[in-house]
């Protein structure tokens, strides 16, 4: 019955069902990865909490804060990764998943220095005639 079944056929299906079990595999590790194996504790909810106050936070985060304290989502089912369909909390764990990473890990994040700002009294680059 088998018989259309050639050894190039048989092989491409021996080769598709090791890349479906290979990516399954991935999956289930990446999704470990994500998120923690243990519900965080108060301690790594104070200070993501306190970090999503600061103006270290993305405007992402910051926005997620106001939805938490306004009661839409608590910041437990953000880290447990319950409300991660959810778009504003996509964008947010986006834009600083290292940052929150390394708050629940016990670490403080590192945050980059804000680029100076050019300053009134700097001289401008280039002059044209008008400017005199």
């Amino acid at each position: 019955m088998s018989a259309w079944r050639t050894a190039e056929v048989l092989t491409a299906e021996d080769v598709l069902a090791r890349s479906v079990a290979d990516a399954d595999r991935a999956m289930r590790e990446a999704a470990k990865l994500r998120y923690p194996q243990r519900e965080p504790s108060a301690e790594d909810v104070r200070r993501v909490m306190q970090y999503a106050k600061s103006n270290a936070a993305s405007p992402e985060l910051r926005a997620l804060q106001r939805r938490i304290a306004g009661g839409y989502l608590s910041w437990r089912q953000v880290l447990m990764g319950e409300a991660a369909d959810d778009r504003g909390v996509k964008a947010a764990l986006e834009a600083d998943r290292e940052a929150l990473a390394a708050l629940c890990r016990g670490e403080e994040p590192r945050v980059e220095p804000p680029k100076p700002k050019p300053r009134d009294d700097d001289e401008p680059i280039s002059f044209t005639e008008d400017a005199w």
